[in-house]
Parts: C-alpha cells; structure tokens; sequence
C-alpha cells in the first residue's frame, strides 16, 4: 500500500475548510457543535505562540466571531520534539495558553484517524479531538479516497513508556560525549521530557553539525547502536540512503580499512561501519565508560574519516 503523509491530507483539510461547506460545517460540529460560525481564514504551518517554543502549527483556523483553533493533524506517526526538548502536544497548550493572555478566544484540535484519538496518551493535552471518520462523508473522489488510505494506514501511535535506567544512560552519555568528544553532536531526544523506553538502544549524531555533506553522494545519516540484532557486533556506521544495492562488490577505501572501517549493508542503506563494544543501556554508564569511550573514539575516527575522504566515494 501506498504510504499517506500527513502533508497530503493537511492540504486536503485546508481546502476542504476553506472551500468546501458541508466539510466545514462537519468539522465545526465535531470540534464544539457550533457549525453556525464561519470559517474566515485557514492558514498551514504557521509558528508556534508560546515563548521560546520553535515549530509550527499545521492548521489554523480563524472563525467569525474572532475565535482561533490550532489543529495538530496526525495519521500514525509520533509526536515531534524540538531541539530544546519541547514535545509536540505542550506546545499546542503553550501557544492556547499565549493566545488567550492576549485576549484571543483560542483552542487546540487534535485532528486523527479514530485508532489514533483512542490510542494516545497525549489526548488529555489537546482541547478537541475530531476523527478522520467523522468527515470522510463530506469528501470526494480523490480527496475521499486519499483520507480512507490514511484511515487504514493508521495505527495505535507510538508513545514511548518511560524507563528510568534508559532515560539515565542515555543522559550520561550525552554529557560524556559533550564533555569530551565534542567534535561528535547527538541529536536530541526524539520523545521530549528525557523519555527513554526500555527498547531505546540507538544513538543518532546530528549530522549537519557533525559531518559534511558531499556533493554526488547522498546526504548521509550516522549512529551508534548499542546492540544491534541484525548484526553480528554493535557498531557506530555512516548510511548513504538506496545504496544497498552497491554493498555488494563495493571497494572497500584503503583509507577507511586503515581505521578499522568496512562496508555492509544497513537496511536500504550502505553502511560504512566500524564494530564498537556493546552497551547496556539497562545498567549504570558509570559501569560501562571505558566501553562507551572506545565507541565514541570509533565515532570520532569515523567522522573524521568522511569529512576528509567521504569525497573519493563519488561514483562520477
């Protein structure tokens, strides 16, 4: 099946709110019962209100009688999380919260395929919560089938539940890496309030800060797992995305042989990997630095290693 994103159907609503009646009034009475309000501008993407909080809204919409509702449109994926660690459904509250202190009247939809609205932990966070399913019926042809895809598409959402010695280990690591590796950036945590669920076994770099990017090669994506069942060692790996299919055959560069490095695939990506100890990210850090500082030196050389050579991997 082809994979619906939440994109697609953000411009599907936002037309449907702005030019299509039945579906505004649908939507209207799904939110507060009150269809007899007009809609009077719908915007996409527009920033969040609440002080220091980065990110966008995916819908607002204006009504006529001055009111503000901010949607958060949502198929099956998680809740984003900005670099400061803000989670997506707090900075809905936190842009309500910003509105209403400057008199406007403001509220803040959750706007989701059922599954979703009855799966979430993060519901209570959102002031209204309209399915998918309850305005299918105002919808057509092509508009019609794209959202019942994104309807089958849809599945309980991913909320991560917490693990202490996770969310621990990983913040250790962190401040280690920042202590002393600080040529290597880790991406900041995908879940928001330092949430670690028990299979959190990955750490990912932040590549903009970390590596180049080589023109003629795909922008790469670099991590360190700290155990990985589909291999035979944990490792820390460079993946150049749909190079698969190159693994095969690939010269291995004798400049990255040199610092213990070789080539696998990693799913639909071509890995270029050094092995590193494993980690257990269900026991102390302090109990494991001299393995993590062997994996973040392996990181280290690695990163090194493309900044310097990644250029000679150009098949052109």
């Amino acid at each position: 099946m082809t994979r619906i994103y939440e994109r697609q159907t953000d411009a599907i609503f936002a037309a449907a709110l702005a030019g299509n009646p039945d579906f505004a009034r649908s939507f209207l009475n799904a939110v507060d019962r009150r269809p007899e309000l007009l809609i009077t501008s719908v915007r996409v993407q527009t920033p969040h209100r609440g002080e220091g909080h980065r990110g966008t809204i995916d819908l607002e919409v204006t009504r006529g009688d001055g009111s503000i509702l901010l949607i958060e449109n949502k198929i099956d994926a998680g809740y984003s999380v900005t670099r400061t660690g803000d989670p997506q459904p707090a900075r809905y509250k936190a842009s309500v919260s910003a509105l209403r202190l400057r008199g406007k009247m403001a509220a803040s939809v959750l706007l989701a395929p059922e599954v979703y609205l009855l799966g979430t932990r993060h519901r209570a966070a959102f002031d209204h919560h309209v399915s998918y399913e309850a305005l299918r019926e105002s919808l057509m042809g092509g508009d019609l089938s794209l959202v019942d895809a994104a309807i089958l598409q849809a599945a309980t959402p991913y909320d991560p539940v917490p693990n202490l010695s996770s969310a621990a280990f990983f913040a250790d690591y962190q401040a280690f890496a920042e202590k002393f590796f600080p040529e290597l950036f880790i991406k900041r945590n995908p879940n928001g309030d330092g949430v670690r669920p028990t299979g959190s076994r990955t750490i990912y770099f932040d590549v903009p800060r970390t590596l180049r990017t080589w023109s003629g090669l795909p922008r790469p994506k670099m991590s360190l797992q700290c155990r990985d069942s589909a291999a035979p060692s944990a490792s820390v790996k460079i993946m150049l995305g749909d190079w698969a299919n190159r693994a095969k055959g690939f010269p291995l560069p004798a400049s990255l042989e040199a610092i213990g490095g070789y080539v696998r695939p990693a799913g639909r990506s071509l890995g270029l990997v050094i092995d590193t100890p494993q980690l257990e990210t269900q026991m102390p850090f302090q109990a494991q630095v001299a393995e993590v500082e062997e994996g973040l030196e392996a990181a280290r050389r690695l990163a090194g290693w493309w900044n310097q050579h990644g250029e000679s991997l150009d098949p052109n």
